[in-house]
């Protein structure tokens, strides 16, 4: 329960009918309060310090304290109840018209408009998206400050009129901005997807009791609400999206996670305030399909597709480049590697500002062993400085990001390469990734 300027906000965003039934009753207790207290608190950001939880299988690669950090708490009010039933509809009907959105910012000085378009932004300039400001719009996204550390948006996907994005003085991010568009666009936390079990478990435990809802699948709140229009695009789950939640979101006892990976590399991927190369693909598959008809052919790689905003080239998961993403992404610290039958090593270059990419490969029928040996990164859940290996077979996903934790054990290749991303992004950092051909 978060409390400020004598409100109390309880999380609720649907009813659970896959919850234990131990846990049932608290569901509708917290529903039945949420509506007495009438508190409009969906989306509320929670700061707070927290101490990295040990686990099995990983080792700290440096700091054992997390900085501030913020974590999503999403409820419902009396006062959007009546609307619930859309609120939750990712659907086609709930597309905006076209690509260009209209929008309008309400309140806040220059800094915070700035802020705001900055936010937007990042869908821009990853997708065909065009946000078009437009104070005369009747249907549109409206940017609101408010003082506080309440952060929210009405609804999943359009409505139909003003959706309203809250964004408290508090919370205000760019990232924070893009992740809040994200959900009026039509996107559900990755978290809660109904197929999330092969990949994450729910600490119960440790999830503080008024935001359990905030970790059920959405399936769950779909069928408590009757609603039935959902879009059925398959998407693999990707740790790295900009609309997962980190590992100790919501936590009782902060020295423990409330996510768990199944694969434990990726716990401090989740979080990111990055947008994922497949969270910019959804929206480009919907809103902007056919945009490159016609134009010139092209035969993209490793899951790219010709890119909206230049249909000359493709658009490449990051680690590749190229006209058609055949080709390694370049940089001025990377290079082309070849794994032998003896253990070598890749060790960081200097400099806090610089952007690498390596591919390590093996001829076919062969993998590629490797581990990270050392490292030393600010630590942060979400990984704002980093090492990111890529080893499986679809490269379009997020690689498991290392700022914190290492793997004890090697990792082995789904196939015959691997993609290392080194991003320390201003910050004092630094790895060693030891690496060695692997027969089958």
């Amino acid at each position: 329960m978060w409390r400020g300027n004598k409100k109390y906000c309880i999380n609720f965003s649907g009813t659970n009918l896959f919850f234990p039934i131990f846990y049932q009753y608290k569901v509708v207790v917290i529903f039945i309060i949420t509506v007495l207290l009438n508190n409009v608190c969906e989306g509320v950001f929670i700061m707070y310090n927290s101490t990295i939880p040990k686990m099995d299988g990983l080792l700290a690669m440096s700091s054992d304290k997390m900085p501030t950090h913020y974590s999503i708490v999403e409820s419902v009010s009396k006062t959007k109840l009546h609307r619930h039933r859309r609120q939750v509809i990712a659907g086609a009907m709930y597309e905006w018209r076209s690509n260009e959105i209209p929008f309008q910012i309400w309140g806040g000085d220059f800094n915070f408009q700035n802020l705001i378009r900055r936010g937007i932004k990042m869908w821009e300039t990853e997708t065909c998206l065009r946000f078009k400001e437009n104070m005369q719009a009747q249907d549109a996204i409206r940017y609101v400050l408010e003082r506080g550390d309440s952060c929210f948006t009405e609804f999943i996907g359009r409505n139909g009129g003003f959706q309203d994005i809250i964004i408290g003085s508090e919370c205000a991010e760019e990232y924070v901005v893009a992740h809040e568009t994200g959900h009026a666009l039509g996107f559900w936390h990755t978290h809660q997807r109904p197929d999330r079990e092969r990949y994450i478990s729910i600490n119960w435990r440790n999830v503080l009791e008024e935001a359990t809802a905030s970790f059920m699948p959405f399936r769950s709140m779909l069928q408590a609400f009757g609603i039935k229009q959902v879009s059925n695009r398959r998407v693999p789950y990707d740790y790295g999206s900009l609309m997962h939640y980190h590992a100790v979101a919501h936590a009782v006892k902060v020295s423990d996670f409330t996510i768990v990976p199944k694969e434990l590399k990726y716990v401090t991927t989740m979080g990111t305030e990055k947008m994922a190369f497949l969270d910019a693909k959804v929206i480009n598959d919907i809103y902007c399909p056919n945009k490159c008809n016609g134009g010139r052919p092209l035969n993209c790689q490793a899951g790219g597709y010709p890119d909206p905003n230049n249909c000359n080239v493709c658009r490449c998961p990051e680690g590749l480049g190229g006209i058609e993403c055949n080709q390694l992404q370049p940089s001025s610290c990377g290079a082309e590697l070849r794994a032998l039958n003896q253990w070598q090593t890749l060790r960081s270059p200097q400099g806090k500002n610089v952007h690498c990419y390596w591919r390590i490969s093996v001829p076919e029928g062969m993998r590629v062993r490797f581990r990270l040996s050392d490292g030393e990164f600010p630590c942060s859940y979400g990984c704002q400085s980093y090492v990111e290996i890529k080893h499986k077979l679809d490269v379009r996903l997020t690689g498991f990001r290392s700022c914190c934790y290492r793997p004890k054990e090697d990792t082995i290749s789904e196939g015959n390469q691997i993609f290392v991303i080194y991003h320390p992004n201003g910050r004092t950092a630094r790895f060693t990734l030891r690496y060695i051909a692997q027969t089958i």
